[in-house]
C-alpha cells in the first residue's frame, strides 16, 4: 500500500508539486483535476473579461481564472469568505486547482467579496453560466431535445420581521407560508444539464418564467400544473412541440380520468426536473440564501447551477472513460 507521505520541502516549489501530484491520493483532488483538464478555462471567461474595468493604478488585478475557480470552490464546499481564504492557504489541492505558484498571493476574503458584487451588479454570474453550457453543448452533452421546467422557493437569510433584505418577499405553497426568493431552472431532458437559469423574489409566479427557460430547440417540453395554460399549450402543439405539461382542475371542472392517467404517466418523466434541486440541497448544503439581495442571491443561485452542470461534465466524462 503506498503512502500519502512524501519528504518534507518547500510547499510552493515545482518539486513539491510533482511529488504531491504522484503520491498524494484523495478524492477532492482527483475531482478537482478533473475539472481542471476538461474545462476551457480561457474560453469560459471570454464573455466576462471585456466587462471588468482594468486597473490602471494600485495593486494589479487578480486572475479572472482565479477568481472564477475561487467561486467555484466556494460553492462546491459552501465556504464562506473567511473559510475560503483559510482553505486555500491550508490545502495544497486548492493551490494547485488555482495554480498557485512561489510568490503569489492567496486571495483573500475582502477581495472575493469585492468580485462577487461586482459579477452580481453586472450579472456576469448568468454569463459565466451560459459561457459554461456552451462548452456542455460543443462536447454533445447538452443535447437540447427536451426541457424539463420547474421551480424552488429558498428561504431568505433575512427573517420577515428584519427590514435587512428589501427583495425578498412573501408566497405560499402547499398552505405553508416562505419567505424568500424562487429559483427557476430548464434542464436538459436526456443528459439531466441545468441549461437556463431565472432567480426572482418568491411571490413572483412559475407561469410567467416558462419562456425565458426554453431553449427554443426543443421537440418536447414538460412541467407541473403551475404552467398549465391553454394558449401555451396551443402555441407548443402548433410549433410541433410534443406538450408534456401536466392537466390542471378548476373549481366546477376537475380532472377526468383520462387527464388523471395523463398525468401519472408524464410526472415519471417530469419528476427527473427535481434531481438537480436534490443536489444543490443535500450535496452543496444550499437550503437557504446566503446574502441579503436579489443580485448576490442570484449570483448563488447560478453559480450553485454551474458547479450541479460541472458534476454532470464529470458523470459524462466518467461514464465514456
Amino acid at each position: 500500500m503506498k503512502s500519502n507521505r512524501f519528504n518534507n520541502m518547500d510547499l510552493f516549489t515545482h518539486k513539491a508539486n510533482s511529488e504531491y501530484k504522484k503520491h498524494i491520493k484523495t478524492q477532492s483532488k482527483a475531482a478537482l483535476e478533473f475539472i481542471n483538464t476538461h474545462i476551457d478555462w480561457n474560453k469560459l471567461i471570454a464573455p466576462i473579461e471585456k466587462e471588468l474595468p482594468h486597473a490602471r493604478r494600485g495593486r494589479k488585478r487578480l486572475d479572472l481564472r482565479v477568481v472564477v475557480k475561487c467561486f467555484i470552490l466556494q460553492n462546491m464546499y459552501n465556504l464562506s469568505d473567511p473559510r475560503l481564504e483559510e482553505e486555500i492557504a491550508d490545502r495544497r489541492s486548492f493551490q494547485m486547482f488555482l495554480g498557485l505558484v512561489s510568490g503569489d498571493a492567496i486571495p483573500d476574503e475582502t477581495t472575493i467579496c469585492r468580485y462577487r458584487a461586482l459579477f452580481a451588479q453586472k450579472g456576469l454570474d448568468k454569463k459565466l453560466f451560459d459561457s459554461f453550457s456552451i462548452q456542455l453543448r460543443e462536447q454533445g452533452i447538452l443535447l437540447e431535445r427536451g426541457t424539463l421546467v420547474d421551480a424552488t422557493i429558498k428561504q431568505a437569510q433575512a427573517t420577515p420581521s428584519c427590514d435587512r433584505d428589501k427583495d425578498a418577499t412573501h408566497t405560499r405553497k402547499r398552505n405553508k407560508s416562505y419567505y424568500g426568493y424562487k429559483g427557476h431552472i430548464g434542464v436538459d431532458l436526456d443528459s439531466r444539464v441545468i441549461h437556463s437559469t431565472k432567480f426572482t423574489p418568491a411571490n413572483v409566479h412559475d407561469s410567467p418564467c416558462f419562456e425565458e427557460l426554453l431553449s427554443g430547440e426543443e421537440e418536447a417540453v414538460f412541467g407541473d400544473k403551475g404552467y398549465a395554460n391553454k394558449k401555451r399549450k396551443n402555441k407548443l402543439r402548433a410549433a410541433g412541440v410534443y406538450c408534456g405539461i401536466l392537466d390542471k382542475g378548476y373549481r366546477g371542472r376537475p380532472l377526468g380520468y383520462a387527464q388523471k392517467r395523463r398525468n401519472k404517466k408524464l410526472s415519471s418523466v417530469r419528476n427527473n426536473v427535481e434531481r438537480p434541486f436534490a443536489f444543490l440541497k443535500r450535496v452543496l448544503h444550499y437550503e437557504r440564501c446566503r446574502y441579503y439581495d436579489l443580485s448576490r442571491n442570484r449570483f448563488e443561485f447560478n453559480m450553485k447551477a454551474l458547479v450541479y452542470n460541472i458534476r454532470c461534465l464529470i458523470s459524462h466524462k466518467t461514464a465514456l472513460a
